[in-house]
């Protein structure tokens, strides 16, 4: 029999609710920061989209966490948390497209991540029984996106960016399969392995953070 879950007043998760709830605050600072600093209108597009996919995806999981939904709102607070993840890998996307990538190859690229991230959602919000097979496919895509156009990013960010900026995928990457194995179990009433992959999921958003700004918005001033 497993022992309850800990919780904190009506906080359900706290770890959970705590964390993404903080870097949710963080992400608002953090966007306003890289619009100021950013060189010119495009970029600053990029970071506020980059900044609002964080600030999204933060908010709306530390919500899910934190709040003991009724079963109907539960399920849907769960789906437009797993949407989100696809729209921050989009976000994320999004200012190193276009400081590294001009005219129709700028557009095809962005109409990929965006178009998959409409695809995604819908079948989140509509088909959620269909999940976990097509989200994969979803999740599968757009990491080849990047593999496609990593030569662009590479020529045009240099190799310590590029290489940053794939090992925040990575992090997540095997945050994911932290999440989907179940392991490790720490403490399991208080610090498993739920909050491992949101620690991780956090780490990954800082590199990548620091990629944009140290080195994407930069491009914009070259």
């Amino acid at each position: 029999m497993h022992a309850a879950r800990w919780t904190l007043g009506r906080m359900q998760n706290p770890v959970r609710g705590i964390l993404h709830g903080s870097a949710a605050a963080a992400a608002v600072v953090g966007t306003v920061f890289l619009v100021t600093v950013a060189p010119n209108w495009g970029l600053r597009v990029g970071a506020i989209v980059f900044g609002l996919a964080l600030v999204a995806l933060y908010t709306t999981s530390s919500l899910y966490h934190s709040i003991a939904w009724h079963d109907v709102w539960k399920k849907r607070m769960q789906r437009l948390d797993h949407s989100m993840i696809i729209v921050l890998i989009a976000g994320t996307y999004t200012p190193i497209i276009i400081a590294t990538l001009d005219g129709p190859l700028r557009w095809t690229a962005l109409t990929i991540a965006w178009g998959t991230v409409v695809v995604g959602c819908l079948q989140h919000l509509l088909y959620p029984t269909e999940r976990q097979g097509f989200s994969m496919a979803l999740g599968a895509g757009m990491g080849w996106l990047g593999i496609a156009l990593s030569w662009k990013f590479v020529s045009e960010l240099g190799w310590t960016p590029s290489g940053l900026a794939a090992l925040g995928g990575a992090i997540y990457t095997i945050g994911m399969f932290v999440l989907i194995t179940n392991r490790p179990r720490l403490w399991p009433r208080v610090f498993s392995y739920h909050e491992v992959f949101h620690v991780m999921v956090v780490t990954a958003s800082i590199v990548h953070f620091v990629v944009v700004w140290r080195y994407v918005l930069p491009l914009g001033a070259a």
